[in-house]
Parts: structure tokens; sequence; C-alpha cells
């Protein structure tokens, strides 16, 4: 018995609780961010297990309406992509549960040690399983060819949700966070330290601008480059999923860096215009190793022409330039394992 097949109508209500839980999940971590947060019982916690216990109820209630109606066991009665979002399930109530034990115990994390704290890592897994079931499940079922925005959508805010909370447990390496190529920043590594080693401290903060970069491009790309593999996407696909990142990245510092939605919808908008013109292209491949080589130039040139028109560039033009192709070249390396070449028969 093949797997139950959901409505479209049943994967947006997914993603409508899926939505409730991720904002939850990065209005927590303003909160930890910002030394809010004194006991487990906070009206943040109080909005993340409720989005949770939504999503869990909701995914349960499913599999018990399937059982009664099509007469199955309790395993055939799972809708289809939905199998490991059951596990999800089960992850992010252990996660919790383990998560107010680990608060009782230890204390209120902040900052780095909260993201790293193993119960915050099993909500994480948890929730990326539980965010990513209608995505299973288009993958399996939905066309490639010219979709539209309404049969769409649950599947591409899976795929950005996902994405987005995997960006929440990297926001130490959020580029748009620090700013470390901005004059005064590279100013107050050498200013504020020794002599000695302020050329080395310098050098450090530049290997960690350009990890930030390649890190956040991967972050970028990755779902992109995914959803190509499978789908044609309307146009405002990519830049929803550009803008949707970066507007929940935002929110964990409350908005104070507006100008990431500003180079993320560049961005995307420039990926969605390369994908409009090449629709027509029978070789997809080909026309995604042009997005993944442009994309980044884009983002990146324009998050370093951003800089250059209000601060200036702290740092050397080989660097900053450097950077921006080899993100480039990082996103093409993706799109090869993404979409590997078509073999030449012998």
């Amino acid at each position: 018995m093949q797997p139950y097949a959901i409505s479209t109508k049943s994967h947006f209500v997914t993603m409508l609780l899926g939505t409730w839980l991720v904002l939850g999940i990065f209005i927590d971590g303003y909160a930890h961010n910002h030394d809010v947060v004194e006991t487990f019982f906070t009206p943040w916690h109080a909005i993340l297990y409720s989005g949770f216990l939504a999503c869990a109820a909701w995914i349960l209630g499913m599999i018990v309406y399937v059982k009664k109606r099509m007469g199955c066991s309790w395993k055939q009665a799972i809708p289809s992509g939905y199998e490991l979002g059951l596990l999800g399930v089960i992850i992010f109530l252990a996660g919790g549960l383990a998560d107010m034990a680990w608060h009782i115990i230890f204390g209120i994390e902040v900052n780095l040690e909260a993201l790293l704290s193993p119960s915050h890592l099993a909500l994480m897994l948890g929730a990326i399983l539980i965010l990513s079931s209608p995505l299973r499940a288009g993958w399996r079922e939905l066309s490639g060819d010219q979709i539209g925005w309404r049969s769409f959508f649950p599947y591409l805010l899976s795929l950005a949700l996902s994405a987005g909370t995997v960006s929440f447990f990297l926001m130490y390496v959020w580029m748009f966070r620090y700013n470390l190529p901005a004059p005064k920043v590279v100013a107050w590594y050498m200013n504020n330290s020794s002599t000695l080693f302020a050329h080395r401290m310098a050098d450090d903060a530049e290997v960690r601008g350009l990890t930030f970069i390649l890190l956040n491009t991967i972050v970028f790309m990755f779902p992109i480059l995914l959803m190509l593999k499978r789908w044609q996407p309307p146009f405002g696909a990519i830049t929803f999923v550009f803008l949707l990142i970066s507007a929940l990245m935002g929110v964990i510092d409350g908005f104070t860096q507006i100008h990431s939605l500003i180079v993320s919808f560049v961005a995307g908008l420039s990926g969605d215009i390369l994908l409009h013109f090449r629709r027509s292209d029978l070789n997809r491949r080909r026309s995604s190793r042009l997005i993944a080589i442009i994309m980044p130039i884009v983002l990146w040139g324009s998050y370093f022409g951003w800089m250059a028109a209000t601060s200036g560039i702290g740092w050397e033009p080989e660097l900053w330039i450097g950077s921006i192709v080899q993100a480039s070249l990082l996103s093409l390396g993706l799109s090869l394992l993404a979409q590997s070449p078509e073999r030449v028969s012998q």
C-alpha cells in the first residue's frame, strides 16, 4: 500500500502551524540574546512550545483520520512525507523535556552556549523534521514543470522555514550581524590589541569574515539549488526564500541590520530573473549552474556595495573581491553536488 497523500490544504495547515513554531524559536532567540530569559517558564517558551504542540496535534490527528478512513495499520496511516515528521515530534518532545531539566539544573544559557546546548540541538533536529514534511511530500508528488504559486507555496514555505531554522542555529556566523569588513571594525581590532598582536587579530577577523561569507552562501544557496533540482518554481520563489531567511534572522537583533533585507531582495530577484529568461532552456542543469554562479556574486557584491556607500570597506580589494569569487565557486560546487553532470555513454 502506497503512503496516503494528503491535500495541498492540509499542507497549508501544517505550514501555518509550523510558522507559529518557527516564530517561537526566533522570538525565544531574541530573548536569549538580550538577557530577557530568566526561567524556563516564560512567554517566549510558551509561544515556542505551544507552536510545537499545535504541530504535534495536527500530525497525530491526520494519522488518526487516515487510519479510520482507510482502515489500515498505524504505520500505513502516516501521510506521505510525514514519516520523519512524526519522528521529529518525538525528538522535539524529548528535547523539550530535556530542555526544562537542563534549565532547572544548569540555569539559563545565553549567546553561544544556548545554541550548543544538547537539548536545544535536539529541538533543532525535531523542528526541521517537522517543518520539512510538506517538502518531502511535494518532492514525491508534485510535478516539476510550470508550477503555480497556489499549488507550490506550502512546499516552498516548508523549504524556506527549514533553511531559516538552520540559519538560526548558525547565527554566530551570520555576516550581517558583525560587518567585519567595515573600517571601524577593522580599526577596533587594530587599536584594541597590543602592538605585537594587532595584525594577528586583524588577520583573524578577516578569516572569520571570509568563513562567515562562505557559510552564509551555503545557507542561502543550498535550498535554492535543491528546489531547482526538482522543480521549475514560479517567479518570485527564489526571492521569497532569501527574504524569509533574512527576515527571520532580523528578528534576533530587532531588525537593526535592515540592509540584509535589501541585499537579500536584490540577490533573490537576480535569481528569479535569470530563471525566468532561462525557462526555455531544456537543460535545467545548465540553468542551475548559471544561477549558482551569478547569485552569490550579486549577493556579496550588493553587500560590499552597500558597505562602500555607507561606511566604506576596510578590507583590501584583493580580499573582498576574492571573497565574492570564492563564494561563487563554492556555490558552483554545491550545484555540482546537487545535480551531477550527465554520464557519457561509451
